[in-house]
């Protein structure tokens, strides 16, 4: 695909109004090669820049010649994220460092290369794993791959520089794998052993259509907890007219089995979560905060006793047709947290996090990156208890781009360093399917590469001291096959694994 991509805005942008661009130009050029000749054809949807602090930068992607060209609006260096094949991994997201512009182009796979080791170097620093004898294998494979790159960086040609830089890149993901793994046995132990998980961790999000007794039994039996989702669509389908809704039901239903409920969530600005008369408000944000303060106070004197968790607030700043200001979208979120903890001091208040490595706002300069929301929200001395994070990949909604473990390592990182506990509040890749243009992890989506992304992911989630609990997406299939079992409750793989997890959790 050759047609140019749009990217986002730089981070400075943002609190002097959404929609500001600068007017400086910067030039950068990346070569292509592939079966060593230049490409002729790449792929850039997804593709984006990156500036400082991780935030996406506005710019024009454009590929001709055999070169990927970046013309950006911000002065500066900038790093490219784009979805690219890597032999023995799938095809996931990957990062160049931040290019400073000069006249000869740099090499692609070199400089993802360069990118993965530089990001393996920094996590082994901040995780201290040096010294471990059990780790002296893995510290071969990264010293294998950074002498691919030595090799590839000091190439006589550039079409064996790619190709040395492209098995740098592979051995340098696979080993980044391999030490976020290592990471996460070392510190999950260290967290069973000295019992820091909490009592309640494995939770799963429930289809208030489904209640069938499989399906209730299979969530019970596996489950600590079971997440509700409270739309504002499904609840208010007429201004002031309330209705009851299936939710009631299952309310009842987790009582008598003892299974704590949480809900999900009591504000998105997602279209599909709010009722249609809403939009007649789009140009009166002050109509619509009252409408929304009714609407929330209505939920939680109706729900407040039987829920003992509330995502406040999600994706506001990743979904924003309405046009919000920051300001604006920052005081929804104040209101929301607020109205909880008045109405329902004991529920633990939670601020959920969609699409958390901010691609959207590559596109969308009306929007917020992911981490600057989640700064600001803690600064600005909103009242709450946690982030809530969504990790899900392969499904055919924009944004949910394949991403290795080392990256999910690192990103829940640098959202745990904001000094708030995280839940991760969806978390799920298909058994089969997905979007292939959404990449994919250690094959094609299937039963198996979904069990292997599960025991994987868990435990790199649990070993972090600042993850509380982790949610699955869906329990049982529905258009999308990224549930834990089948449509008619039978277990897959993912299930069991999750299962043997549980118990692993219970003997520790």
């Amino acid at each position: 695909m050759n047609r140019p991509v749009r990217a986002g805005l730089g981070s400075k942008s943002v609190f002097h109004g959404l929609g500001h661009t600068v007017d400086h130009s910067v030039m950068l050029r990346i070569k292509v090669y592939e079966n060593g000749a230049p490409a002729k054809i790449v792929d850039l949807s997804g593709a984006y820049l990156v500036g400082n602090d991780r935030v996406p930068m506005r710019a024009e992607l454009k590929f001709a010649n055999g070169e990927i060209v970046f013309d950006s609006r911000s002065r500066g260096a900038a790093a490219l994220s784009i979805m690219w094949p890597v032999d023995g991994v799938g095809r996931i997201m990957l990062d160049t460092p931040r290019l400073q512009e000069r006249k000869q182009p740099y090499d692609l796979n070199v400089e993802l290369a360069r990118g993965r080791l530089m990001q393996i170097s920094q996590k082994r620093e901040d995780w201290g794993l040096y010294g471990f004898l059990e780790g002296e294998p893995i510290y071969a494979d990264i010293d294998k791959a950074r002498g691919l790159l030595l090799d590839a960086m000091t190439a006589s040609d550039e079409a064996t520089a790619a190709r040395l830089g492209a098995e740098a890149t592979a051995a340098g993901v696979r080993a980044g794998e391999a030490v976020s793994a290592f990471h996460a046995e070392v510190f999950l132990k260290r967290r069973l052993a000295a019992n820091q998980i909490v009592k309640r961790p494995l939770g799963c999000r429930v289809d208030p259509e489904q209640n069938t007794e499989a399906y209730v039994r299979r969530l019970t039996e596996t489950f600590d907890f079971a997440v509700l989702p409270f739309h504002w669509s499904s609840m208010e389908p007429k201004e002031g007219t309330h209705k009851p809704t299936n939710i009631d039901p299952w309310l009842k239903l987790l009582r008598q089995r003892k299974t704590p409920a949480w809900g999900a969530s009591l504000l998105s600005l997602s279209p599909t979560h709010l009722p249609d008369w809403l939009q007649r408000w789009a140009n009166n944000y002050e109509h619509f905060r009252d409408c929304v303060t009714k609407h929330i106070k209505h939920v939680l004197k109706t729900y407040g006793s039987y829920v003992q968790a509330w995502e406040v607030i999600s994706g506001v700043h990743a979904h924003n047709d309405f046009r919000f200001t920051f300001e604006q979208i920052m005081e929804l979120t104040r209101i929301s947290a607020l109205l909880v903890k008045q109405m329902a001091p004991k529920s633990t208040a939670i601020i959920g996090i969609a699409l958390p490595w901010g691609e959207y706002y590559a596109t969308d300069p009306r929007t917020i990156p992911p981490t600057m929301y989640a700064e600001m929200a803690v600064q600005s001395g909103i009242n709450f208890d946690a982030f809530g994070l969504e990790i899900c990949f392969g499904s055919g909604e924009r944004g949910h781009y394949a991403r290795d473990m080392m990256q999910i390592s690192a990103l829940l990182d640098r959202f745990g360093n904001l000094g708030k506990p995280l839940h991760i509040t969806a978390a799920g890749v298909p058994s089969g399917g997905g979007d292939a243009s959404n990449g994919s992890w250690h094959g094609e989506w299937s039963a198996q590469v979904q069990a292997e992304w599960v025991r994987q992911f868990y435990r790199v989630a649990f070993s972090k001291p600042f993850v509380e609990t982790v949610t699955c997406v869906r329990l049982a299939d529905g258009a999308e096959k990224d549930g834990l079992v089948t449509t008619d409750c039978s277990p897959k793989a993912a299930y069991q694994e999750i299962l043997r997890f549980k118990r692993e959790i219970i003997g520790a």
